[in-house]
């Protein structure tokens, strides 16, 4: 029995520190699988924008082959224009002749036959031409004619051929202009890829680069408030030896005291650090501008410019300076594992060591001027923190 009563009293004693180190390591899991699930999500935004960016250099590379092609077809184009012009300036030549020569050509003929058939001769004159030479003549005349009648059915010909050249010559022109056109499209359109491209990679690279500097900041920031954790724990473990310590001496019961983290307010009780609507939401957020999601542990407040900031509720400021991304920070313990941290100051009033009351002023809002995901205004970044594991503030927050 005696052995019984023992067990189930070391029992009672261990089930509380056993209970607090399994809760612990629980919410430490579920802030891993929340990292990880984040991480995965984001990695698949980078996927989804170099498989973009993979698609529109096929069609850069789509265009160009096309604009080579069309190329091609216009160089041809000139060269036959290039031709028909080379052919049609040599037929305007042989035509011109032509033209100088026939009247030169009708005059002979025509004075010719009138000297040798229209004009009378006398009769007591000798013959001047044997029937030879009179045959001879006569065949020279009719070869002469002839010869003008070619020449103006040959000149007929070249006049019907430089139109036919100027025609062909008008129609290659008006496929040049269209091929023109269809360059000036493919070329736009090209432009316009390119333009797309440069702008997909350079939202891969901000998407990285936001990615890679929120996971540090993150990082970073849960790494101080782990930290802080550790040393709260530690001094809440010194303390609660120390009660033992004493109660054991006076033959009393020490009270045990969890370690686990906890805000011990009641939700919807606080006040706001600045009078302000809320710009960026916590955990999840979609951002339009870079077409992706991004996670936060705390929440954007708008803020005027120069408003004081002030502290939700009474605690001890721990932290006080410039931390990454969030500008200067101030991070103020409320006991118990219950953390709030107030980012993008301009100015800070609180120093390390101080004891602000609900509503101490901190210092006043700066502008967000977060990389690629800042939006420029003035703001207060806010966190709420149970323990190292960031919590919705607004779930803490007054409802306005």
């Amino acid at each position: 029995m005696a052995k019984i009563l023992m067990f189930v009293l070391a029992w009672l004693f261990l089930f509380p520190a056993v209970y607090a180190a399994g809760e612990d390591e629980a919410a430490q899991k579920q802030k891993l699988e929340q990292l990880k699930k984040q991480a995965a999500q984001k990695q698949e935004e980078l996927k989804k924008y170099r498989a973009r960016e993979a698609a529109i250099s096929k069609e850069i590379s789509a265009l160009e082959s096309r604009k080579a092609a069309a190329q091609r077809e216009k160089n041809k184009l000139e060269s036959d224009i290039n031709y028909v012009e080379q052919t049609l300036l040599s037929t305007e030549d042989k035509r011109a002749a032509l033209e100088r020569s026939m009247p030169m050509w009708r005059g002979v003929v025509a004075e010719e036959i009138k000297n040798y058939y229209l004009t009378p001769r006398c009769v007591w004159c000798a013959e001047d031409f044997s029937p030879q030479e009179e045959l001879f003549m006569d065949r020279v005349l009719t070869h002469k004619a002839e010869f003008s009648v070619a020449l103006q059915e040959e000149n007929k010909a070249a006049k019907q051929k430089i139109y036919d050249f100027e025609a062909r010559n008008k129609k290659l022109m008006a496929q040049s202009s269209q091929i023109e056109k269809r360059q000036k499209v493919i070329t736009t359109n090209f432009l316009k890829k390119q333009k797309d491209l440069n702008l997909t990679k350079k939202k891969t690279a901000q998407i990285r680069e936001e990615l890679n500097e929120l996971n540090k900041s993150a990082r970073a920031l849960d790494d101080l408030l782990a930290k802080f954790e550790r040393q709260r724990k530690e001094a809440a473990a010194k303390q609660q030896a120390k009660a033992e310590a004493a109660a054991k001496k006076s033959g009393t019961t020490a009270k045990k005291q969890s370690s686990i983290a906890k805000i011990d307010v009641p939700r919807h009780s606080l006040p706001w650090p600045v009078e302000g609507k809320i710009i960026s939401n916590f955990g999840k957020e979609y951002r339009r501008d870079l077409n992706t999601w991004i996670f936060r542990d705390g929440i954007k407040i708008a803020a005027k410019a120069g408003e004081p900031v002030r502290s939700v509720e009474a605690g001890d400021v721990i932290y006080a300076g410039p931390f990454r991304s969030y500008g200067n920070v101030v991070i103020v313990d409320h006991g118990k594992g219950f953390f709030t941290i107030y980012g993008f100051l301009e100015r800070m009033d609180a120093v390390v060591g101080e004891k602000l009351p609900q509503e101490g002023v901190i210092g006043t809002a700066g502008r967000d001027t977060q990389q690629s995901s800042g939006t420029g205004r003035y703001a207060v970044y806010f966190e709420t923190r149970q323990g190292a594991t960031a919590v919705d503030p607004t779930d803490w927050l007054k409802q306005l």
